[in-house]
């Protein structure tokens, strides 16, 4: 291990940290004189240890002089906290209870670290401090034997922080109960209840409301914070509602009725949770006031009116819940005051009401929304109004296709298609408007309209449009519903290419120049001429999206291919040679269209520089490109990329998923189809024995079971441990070049079968032959796996695993012959009963046979009959754990975080079931964009609803919020392997299964 000493060098080499570069770090270290620690410089508050130190630390047992003089000098330049975090790794690497906890303690201690502020960094920074079994770990018994007056003086600096109360106080409420009231009682006495976090006062009361009924409304007395009194107070309410109502019921009418319209933000937080409180337990009562607080608006900035906007939605979520109809003079004041986002908030609820005598009053309202200010509500507006009331407020949306704003034109273009072919006579009128942007409206109408009849409309206005624009958008639109426009002949080609070349003066970029580039024939044999060449640049250039112009089509249709590469390299270097400016982006998709597959490395190559030069939106296009080449070369370096980048640069791995997933529908093959189909050879071919030329002797080279190269001497057939030194240098680099390839495709297809397996993806029995049998990287899958066979039903017919000799054999070590005309999935170990489990895992042991993934020894979770009903399970919710640990880990297992809230909030992970037509959501308390390593968050409460039912992005927030919500699935109908599959990854992540990934 590389010793502290060293690793301060090392970062005052590289210049970071430079509070960590004072020469008398080093020479404290190395000599303990404690004159020196005066030369320390004194660290604020929360300076973060960096993570190459913490490392260099190792625990008790074996740190040295050095280390542990660098734990007395952070103490005294008041750096405790890299005490805390020193503690927290140290017990979570103890192997017995308390042993390592007990000598990392008394190290401390024996420095002069105060017993006080030891306990600080433990309530901060060590977890956990209770056992799973509920027993208090040893640094939790170390808390619990501090003194009266030392808890109290340690409550007094954590008592604040939500992330750190509750942890003391759960600890103290169930392992020292009296100890605990009479120190809150004494609090109490003394004044100082707003030391003391509300979670204290609520979690004292859920343990033993008995024992802290009184202390607690004492409490709400005395407490000055208004949440900290709210949260108290609710939980007093919800225990003694005659008591406690009244007290409650001022609480949340005076904050409600608060006039000043400048105040602070957070007094529009506690008006929310004012007015869901009177909601929930005043009903129709609260009504007036809760008209007065509709009616009520904060200063005009935005980001004010947005942030009131979420907190009003709240209730009116909770208020059509409840109240129903009852519900309607709430809606119809969100349109007395300037907040278009609560006023669509309130358009949609008043469609759940669903009765058609408000239609009249919703149009009304609809045409309010219309006229608002705020672009993305009127758009999102318009659409809701082809549910609401389309026939009334149909005159409204004509006019909207001539709006300024390109969203409000197609989303009204695309609601009025809603009233499919009987309006398409609006067309002629329509065509007249000198507003290109109208006509464009036009074409996204006629298309969405989608009929022969609309298709004919867009035809016969080709020839007469003569804005660029519009017509391509014709032609596109063209191409979606009939397959093409027309065919162009060669006459109308050149009309178009003479009135383009006619415009225009030169090359659409500096950095290109057409002269240069090597010209390619076309299919007739003739060289395009650098008049064409110059048209499909202009014409390409055009186009932001990753496909080929489409009115330049026809000509990059007349290009042969088998010439056309060196025009590709040459426009790719060329622009991988400029500043890559992202405008720019369309010769990356100039050069897919017209290449070949020497692409397909520059791409690659140019892809990671990008990754690892925070140019993840270019990388992005490039992906897109690599995929619009559309090779199987392409192809597979686009789906490794999905792979790789599944983590780290997940914008990325996200782009090539889609653009994988594009490919396979142009195609006509489903993501699994294509990726079977793309499959790496690596210079093999079927049936076929390779050879490599090792000079004095020719090598075999061949996969085994392990995913590993073997050679063997052709003429002796034994093995070779490597290739010999007479080999000619283009071998050694070919078989090189090799291994790195089967090492990439190996990681790819680890993943991909473990895909495969959880979606239940079913081979048709002659295409898994073909595939698993025959291709030498799949048939290592087929030998150390275990497969069903299945019938068109779905029914499990049998199950077996390949030979070497590529036949098949039962868990019985007898042959098995497939049944005629069934499917085969790679088995999930739900499809079998325990004891059959135990037959196989028996016998991949007797052979020798490691799955390459957790197969049949997967940890399996199913339903319990009690949570059959369950569509919000708290099953998790309170785990403790370190963010990025939990970041690292749910992320690896496929997880992603939801919608990014106030502040950089996430407050929900989530991952998608297609197959299962489910997603799965886990709350995330404390979870923020750029945590850091030191802090912990809280899992909340696991569900799991309608795939893609859930809208996730900046600022929305649309996860459900109550078991009313139509979304969820109850956990009884979620697909048995969807449900293991997301309740384990749940387990792992959680560290509450033994397999968790670290």
């Amino acid at each position: 291990m590389v010793s502290i000493i060293e690793t301060l060098e090392s970062l005052a080499a590289k210049g970071w940290y430079k509070e960590w570069q004072k020469p008398a770090w080093k020479q404290f270290m190395l000599t303990g004189d404690e004159g020196l620690l005066k030369f320390l410089p004194k660290f604020p508050e929360h300076t973060w240890l960096p993570t190459e130190l913490l490392s260099a630390l190792p625990g008790p047992d074996q740190i040295d002089d050095g280390g542990q003089r660098f734990l007395r000098a952070c103490h005294a330049a008041g750096h405790p906290q890299a005490i805390g975090v020193w503690m927290q790794q140290c017990v979570s690497k103890d192997a017995t209870d308390g042993e390592q906890f007990s000598k990392a303690a008394a190290l401390v201690l024996g420095f002069g670290c105060p017993q006080l502020e030891l306990a600080k960094q433990l309530a901060k920074h060590v977890r956990p401090l209770r056992q799973p079994d509920g027993s208090p770990t040893a640094a939790g018994r170390f808390l619990l034997s501090l003194e009266d007056k030392t808890v109290g003086e340690l409550y007094c600096t954590v008592g604040g922080n939500s992330g750190q109360a509750p942890e003391v106080s759960v600890l103290f409420v169930k392992h020292a109960p009296q100890r605990w009231k009479s120190l809150l009682e004494k609090f109490n006495s003394e004044g100082d209840s707003k030391l003391f976090d509300a979670s204290t006062w609520v979690l004292a009361l859920e343990a033993a409301p008995g024992d802290f009924l009184e202390p607690a409304a004492k409490a709400f007395e005395l407490l000055d914070n208004w949440y900290s009194r709210y949260e108290v107070g609710a939980k007093l309410y919800e225990l003694n509602p005659g008591r406690f109502g009244a007290a409650m019921e001022k609480l949340t009418t005076d904050q409600l009725l608060t006039k000043d319209t400048q105040a602070e933000m957070r007094l529009w937080g506690q008006a929310k949770q004012s007015a869901l409180w009177l909601v929930m337990n005043r009903g129709t009562a609260a009504l007036p006031l809760l008209l007065e607080y509709f009616a009520a608006q904060l200063a005009p900035e935005d980001w004010h009116r947005k942030n009131q906007g979420g907190y009003k939605g709240e209730v009116l979520d909770l208020a059509v819940q409840k109240l129903r109809r009852e519900a309607l003079p709430l809606l119809e004041a969100c349109f007395d005051v300037n907040q278009p986002e609560v006023q669509l908030k309130a358009l949609q609820l008043w469609g759940t009401l669903k009765v058609d005598a408000d239609k009249e009053t919703i149009a009304l309202k609809l045409r309010q929304l219309f006229a608002v200010m705020d672009y993305s509500v009127v758009a999102r507006g318009v659409r809701l109004a082809g549910d609401l009331a389309l026939e009334l407020v149909e005159n409204d949306l004509w006019s909207l296709l001539s709006h300024k704003s390109r969203p409000i034109r197609e989303a009204a273009a695309t609601t009025l298609a809603k009233l499919g072919e009987s309006r398409l006579s609006k067309a002629k009128e329509l065509w007249k408007a000198r507003q290109s942007d109208t006509r464009l409206a036009t074409v996204i109408w006629l298309k969405a309209v989608g009929t022969a009849r609309a298709a004919a409309i867009l035809k016969a206005r080709l020839d007469d449009e003569e804005v660029d624009d519009v017509r391509d958008a014709i032609l596109l639109a063209l191409e979606k519903l009939v397959g093409s426009a027309s065919q162009t002949d060669s006459a109308t080609l050149r009309e178009r290419m003479e009135k383009t070349l006619a415009k225009i003066t030169g090359p659409p970029v500096p950095w290109l120049d057409p002269a240069k580039l090597p010209a390619p024939k076309l299919k007739s044999g003739l060289k395009l001429p650098p008049s064409s060449l110059l048209y499909l640049l202009h014409r390409q250039s055009r186009v932001k999206e990753m496909r080929a112009d489409i009115e330049a089509k026809p000509l990059f249709e007349q290009l042969d291919r088998k010439t056309s590469g060196e025009l590709a390299l040459a426009v790719l270097e060329a622009f991988f040679g400029s500043e890559c400016d992202a405008d720019d982006r369309w010769a990356m998709a100039l050069a897919a269209i017209v290449g070949d597959d020497r692409l397909v490395p520059v791409f690659t190559r140019q892809i990671k520089e990008w990754a690892d030069n925070m140019r993840g939106k270019l990388a992005e296009y490039a992906v897109q490109a690599l995929a619009l080449l559309g090779t199987d070369s392409a192809l597979l370096a686009v789906d490794a990329m999905a792979i790789r980048y599944r983590s780290k640069n997940k914008n990325i791995g996200k782009a090539a998923s889609e653009a994988f997933a594009n490919a396979a529908q142009a195609r006509g093959l489903t993501v699994e189809e294509l990726g079977d189909l793309v499959v790496p050879w690596l210079g093999f071919e079927p049936g076929k024995i390779r050879l490599m030329d090792a000079g004095k002797s020719k090598i075999e080279v061949c996969f085994n079971n392990e995913f590993k190269l073997t050679l063997l001497d052709a003429t002796t057939k034994k093995k070779v441990a490597k290739l010999p030194e007479s080999a000619p240098a283009e071998v050694k680099s070919e078989f090189k070049e090799l291994s790195a390839g089967l090492k990439e495709a190996v990681k790819s297809q680890l993943l991909r079968m473990e895909t495969l397996m959880v979606r239940q993806f079913h081979w048709p029995d002659a295409r898994w032959k073909e595939l698993y049998l025959q291709h030498p990287l799949l048939l290592p899958f087929a030998q150390r796996l275990v497969w069903g066979a299945y019938d068109n039903t779905g029914h499990l017919l049998g199950t077996f695993r390949a030979l070497e000799d590529r036949s098949l054999t039962n868990a019985l070590d007898e042959p098995y012959a497939l049944p005629r005309e069934c499917t085969i999935d790679i088995v999930h170990p739900l499809e079998l009963t325990s004891e059959f489990r135990q037959v196989w895992l028996k016998h991949l042991a007797d052979y020798d046979v490691v799955p390459p993934f957790a197969q049949l020894e997967r940890s399996v979770v199913t339903v319990k009959h009690e949570q059959k009903a369950t569509k919000l399970s708290s099953e998790i919710a309170e785990t403790e754990i370190n963010a990025m640990t939990f970041k690292g880990r749910a992320e690896r297992l496929g997880w992603a975080r939801g919608s990014v809230c106030d502040a950089g909030c996430i407050n929900f992970y989530t991952k998608g079931f297609p197959t299962a037509g489910v997603d799965v959501f886990v709350g995330t308390e404390g979870m923020y964009v750029g945590i850091d390593m030191y802090t912990n968050i809280k899992l909340g409460r696991v569900f799991f609803t309608k795939h893609g039912s859930v809208q996730i992005g900046s600022y929305i927030y649309d996860e459900p919020g109550d078991e009313q919500d139509v979304r969820l699935v109850p956990f009884g109908e979620v697909s048995t392997i969807a449900f293991s599959e997301a309740m384990g990854d749940l387990m792992r992540i959680a560290g509450k299964d033994k397999t968790s990934t670290e």
